[in-house]
């Protein structure tokens, strides 16, 4: 019910956006974030990872062998700034964070409630609310991958992929995919990426021994070591996995009219790159946080199709774009509905609890840290490593 609070009417303004003109846009954008922030602020104790977070950073208890260098730097300085309040400094998380992928949004004109709308329906709470160290390096990968596609400079996506990596280590995945969607020959770029994810998936599926041992001196590879065993690899296939599958085959066979459109070549490309991750992800589970970078590309070329100038979301005029808009609706429905209907989400469908003053209540937090703790599996949680 959160999510949907906060959907609802987005969904409304994204019908309208276009009709608007640049006075009511600017006023409804403070408006959309302003709401954002002080919600998911409020609603941000629900759950577990924000008690390890909490426990930790409160007791700076071994920050920087949980937790990535980048992320325990960034967080202690909200902390210093917020007087080591927990409460104020997750408010300051979420203006930041919030504030940085608006402005990347206004750089280039779509529609916006579109986006966020989106955003909030294929991730749910997982990324937004639990995951904070992803949520704030995926905001990071994608201002860079806007910045690259608009100047092209490397060496500016290097840096900006190597903070974010200092926040959450899977952001090192946009560096060989900005390699591979750069091979001019199509068929090339194709091939390559099947086969190095396909050969890269069978080494964590059949090569755990080698996997344990690059995890010795390797850190990515540890993390990587730490997800399997937590949850252990099993072939599935479920519904998302096949819808993906869809789009994988649709791109190889027709790549050429797909990347007519010059400047959407690369976003486009970069999402074959997460469709074909994804594809693994039924069988090695943290390949979908993984995909996550790639989701928020997805987001971002779908809602170009949405002209910010357009009345309506989208001019359907041929069986194309009508097929692209079913097929996105029904990504969007399956993700929602795939979190939604797990049984060990972490924030149930229908909580509604806001924690208004808990939030910024020392006291308070403490204490129901320390029975959330008590209660989570061996006092651990999936986001702690």
């Amino acid at each position: 019910m959160f999510i949907l609070t906060n959907v609802i009417p987005l969904l409304f303004l994204s019908l309208i956006w276009g009709r608007l003109n640049s006075g009511p846009k600017h006023a409804l954008r403070f408006l959309i974030w302003g709401v954002l922030i002080v919600s998911f602020t409020t609603f941000y104790i629900n759950g577990v990872d924000w008690s390890i977070y909490y426990s930790r950073f409160m007791n700076d208890d071994e920050l920087y062998l949980a937790f990535e260098p980048g992320f325990v730097l960034y967080l202690k300085t909200l902390l210093f700034i917020a007087g080591n309040n927990f409460g104020f400094a997750m408010l300051l998380f979420y203006t930041i964070a919030f504030t940085l992928l608006g402005y990347n949004l206004t750089k280039v004109k779509l529609n916006e409630p579109l986006f966020i709308c989106a955003l909030l329906m294929i991730f749910g709470y997982t990324l937004i609310l639990e995951q904070l160290r992803q949520f704030i390096a995926c905001i990071i990968v994608f201002a860079t991958i806007i910045n690259y596609t608009q100047n092209g400079s490397l060496s500016r996506l290097l840096i900006g992929t190597f903070i974010a990596a200092s926040m959450h280590i899977s952001a090192l995945i946009i560096i060989p995919a900005i390699f591979l969607c750069n091979v001019k020959s199509r068929q090339l770029f194709i091939s390559i990426t099947v086969i190095s994810i396909s050969l890269f998936a069978s080494l964590l599926i059949f090569g755990a021994k080698v996997v344990a041992i690059l995890a010795q001196t390797n850190f990515a590879f540890k993390k990587i070591l730490f997800y399997i065993e937590k949850n252990p690899i099993s072939i599935q296939f479920g519904w998302l996995n096949i819808l993906v599958l869809v789009f994988v085959l649709l791109y190889i066979f027709y790549a050429s009219q797909i990347e007519r459109k010059e400047n959407l070549k690369l976003l486009n490309r970069l999402v074959f790159v997460g469709a074909v991750i994804y594809l693994y992800s039924g069988a090695i589970t943290f390949l979908t946080r993984v995909t996550f970078y790639f989701i928020f590309v997805a987001i971002f070329v779908f809602t170009l199709y949405a002209k910010d100038h357009y009345k309506r979301v989208f001019s359907v005029r041929s069986y194309n774009t009508l097929l692209l808009n079913l097929y996105f609706l029904a990504f969007l429905l399956f993700c929602f509905l795939s979190y939604f209907r797990n049984p060990l989400a972490p924030v149930s469908f229908s909580n509604m609890n806001y924690f208004n003053a808990t939030i910024f209540d020392e006291r308070e937090l403490g204490r129901i840290s320390s029975t959330v703790l008590d209660k989570a599996l061996e006092g651990e949680s999936n986001d702690v490593q």
